[in-house]
């Protein structure tokens, strides 16, 4: 009896054993002949964030393990800057005609791809137009604003071309401008609109003036500055500026008219002087007390000490001046 079940356990271990390596022979066989198809069925694990820098979207950028899948493109990119969207069951379909599997485990509806980019700043647009327009040679500066195209312009952060003016057009009379900007090689030219306004260089002062200080060579700066923005009497000479005093407080960096300077003060109120008095084939000098403050060539009111009448004098200089033609010779 122990005999019959001994013998009845060894089969029953036996027939375990053959069904066993019955299973791993099938297996490996499986495997071989998948293999040699190029069949062979691999997970592939989703990235969480998908950005690309080129122009087509490939299964090394969309999966971790995308082994020799890794070059094999999906779709095209989205434009610079911009996002696009990928359905989930595409995606598996694709991977799964190329011997590969993505099971969206994660319930995604749908896939974000990006694509790398740049934005081209509005500062960065005028400085590329302000460049076409000094290759233009026209010889003439203007200030320019966008006013439309100039949102959204992106390029890739692998560009092998900088951006670049494809058409330029200025509209001198309406203060306008339209332009055609390429961002990159291949890339559709993007229309640009703004507006542009004349510059003239003209001479400022560096620095903040006060009231009665006297302008120096060394106290000037010349900018460019808005012609519309002058105003009426500017000043556009240096010479103009040299020696002049300030009739008020002055900041820099700003166009200046011709009434916020003056001849300086020659003499001042109070001050006695010699007055002249010229006729034909006569001249005579008495002494004066001027009334006010008077530069060079100004006409002021003074009084005769001699007479002690009021009379209207031009000063000639320093302590110096003459009575005017209409002034009788006893003031």
């Amino acid at each position: 009896m122990h005999n019959y079940f001994a013998s009845l356990d060894f089969r029953r271990r036996f027939g375990i054993f053959a069904l066993a390596i019955l299973l791993l022979v099938v297996s490996a066989s499986l495997v071989l002949a998948q293999s040699a198809t190029g069949t062979v069925e691999e997970n592939l694990q989703l990235r969480s964030v998908i950005v690309v820098k080129s122009e087509n979207v490939t299964f090394a950028d969309l999966f971790i393990n995308a082994g020799d899948l890794g070059d094999v493109v999906v779709t095209a990119a989205p434009l610079p800057g911009r996002s696009k969207a990928l359905h989930p069951i595409a995606l598996s379909r694709q991977a799964k005609a190329r011997g590969a599997t993505w099971n969206n485990v994660a319930g995604l509806r749908r896939i974000v791809i990006k694509r790398a980019g740049r934005r081209l700043g509005r500062h960065e647009l005028i400085e590329i137009l302000r460049e076409e327009m000094d290759r233009s040679g026209n010889g003439q500066r203007f200030e320019l604003a966008l006013t439309a195209g100039s949102t959204g312009i992106f390029v890739p952060d692998m560009a092998e071309n900088l951006p670049f003016i494809e058409h330029f057009e200025m509209n001198i009379a309406r203060r306008s401008f339209v332009a055609s900007l390429v961002p990159y090689g291949g890339a559709q030219a993007v229309p640009l609109r703004g507006r542009a306004w004349q510059m003239s260089e003209i001479p400022t002062l560096n620095r903040a003036f006060v009231s009665g200080e006297i302008i120096e060579r060394d106290d000037i700066r010349w900018q460019f500055v808005r012609t519309d923005r002058l105003g009426n009497n500017p000043v556009l000479l240096e010479d103009d500026l040299i020696g002049k005093e300030v009739r008020r407080s002055l900041i820099p960096a700003k166009a200046l008219r011709q009434h916020d300077l003056k001849t300086p003060d020659v003499v001042k109120k109070g001050e006695l002087i010699s007055i002249a008095y010229e006729l034909p084939g006569l001249r005579l000098t008495a002494r004066g007390k001027v009334l006010s403050n008077a530069a060079l060539g100004d006409t002021v009111r003074a009084v005769n000490l001699q007479s002690s009448r009021t009379i209207e004098i031009l000063i000639t200089g320093p302590g110096k001046a003459v009575a005017v033609p209409t002034q009788m010779l006893g003031g």
